[in-house]
């Protein structure tokens, strides 16, 4: 028998009273970090909004299409609602500092004091130093709790070259090349 047949599962029942056991449970699966930009309706760079996010996935290569899962309370989800504009930027490890920025504990308006800014077509910012940033359009947004999930479509992308080694969150921690050596 093996040691995954050895494990007792609990019922759908006991997950959903307890969801402190499904957030462990998810701490587990290891996430791409990414910084989620938008811009407010004519503001330019003074309506700039981010936030640190892993839960991106690509849906379909042609046409292409990304998903973004983001947290209604966050000051970026209403600016992503309003101008149904985002740029997804996937972090090397040597952006720690703005992940932990974009992550909480900065005013929206001085997030984008740090990095290197460029603005895409759309007018969302992309940073330029990312290992790919891609530049969309909100085309659909379905309600998920207290998340929307929004689907874009791509309309640009910026790929570094060199590559790098991307930054990894896991178990409630940012990860990077440097920390394991």
């Amino acid at each position: 028998m093996s040691a995954a047949a050895a494990l007792s599962m609990p019922s759908p029942a006991s997950v959903t009273h307890k969801p402190d056991l499904f957030r462990q449970g998810m701490r587990r699966l290891a996430g791409a970090c990414t910084i989620i930009t938008s811009v407010a309706p004519g503001q330019g760079r003074k309506g700039w909004a981010g936030l640190t996010a892993t839960a991106v996935a690509s849906v379909t290569a042609e046409p292409a299409r990304l998903l973004v899962c983001v947290n209604r309370s966050t000051w970026a989800h209403g600016i992503i609602g309003q101008s149904r504009i985002l740029g997804v930027n996937v972090l090397d490890d040597d952006a720690l500092p703005l992940a932990q920025r974009f992550a909480g504990g900065v005013k929206p308006e001085e997030k984008f004091d740090q990095g290197g800014w460029l603005t895409a077509t759309t007018g969302a910012p992309l940073l330029s130093s990312a290992l790919v940033s891609f530049d969309c359009l909100v085309s659909e947004v379905i309600e998920a709790s207290t998340h929307d999930i929004f689907i874009c479509d791509v309309l640009g992308v910026l790929l570094r070259e060199p590559g790098g080694d991307p930054l990894i969150y896991f178990d409630g921690a940012f990860l990077c090349e440097r920390q394991t050596q």
